[in-house]
């Protein structure tokens, strides 16, 4: 579980992600509620297309979030023969019924940040572009410069 060891980097891969898919509060570009914009040349499924590019990069980042910080497939205590508990006792499996749960569980963690991602959109307003520039520049660069040097130095010392 990476967000356990890397907290500070989960919360900046969120917000870049969530910047990075160009969809409110992140939709300086655009701003397709209130202006036409460079989508205005575009109809039926050229448009739908582009629509449907932002919510490919939706799963694309919760699909990262997902393998990056909550283990990926990973289910707590299911090893490739069954569930091995930390107590001593086990139940086995069939190999099908382990990869199936593997699966289950990464489209449940995809499902689940997916949904968040939907959440943050549905409700923050949009930045204004003197407040975007200051988040990216102000606060997400100085923070991931200070989570790259302690985490460097992190490994250093205890290696």
């Amino acid at each position: 579980m990476g967000i356990i060891y890397q907290p500070l980097g989960f919360l900046l891969f969120l917000i870049a992600g969530i910047a990075e898919t160009k969809r409110i509060p992140f939709d300086i570009p655009e701003g397709e509620s209130e202006i036409i914009g460079f989508f205005l040349e575009y109809s039926s499924m050229k448009f739908g297309m582009f629509m449907f590019t932002d919510f490919i990069e939706t799963i694309l980042i919760s699909s990262l979030l997902t393998t990056f910080f909550f283990g990926g497939w990973q289910v707590p205590y299911l090893a490739d023969t069954g569930f091995v508990f930390p107590w001593g006792s086990s139940w086995d499996l069939s190999v099908w019924l382990v990869e199936g749960m593997r699966v289950i569980s990464f489209i449940v963690k995809v499902c689940f940040f997916c949904w968040l991602l939907m959440l943050v959109r549905w409700t923050l307003p949009r930045f204004r572009f003197d407040q975007l520039m200051n988040l990216g520049w102000k606060v997400l660069l100085p923070l991931s410069l200070v989570n790259t040097l302690v985490t460097a130095a992190l490994v250093l010392w205890l290696s």
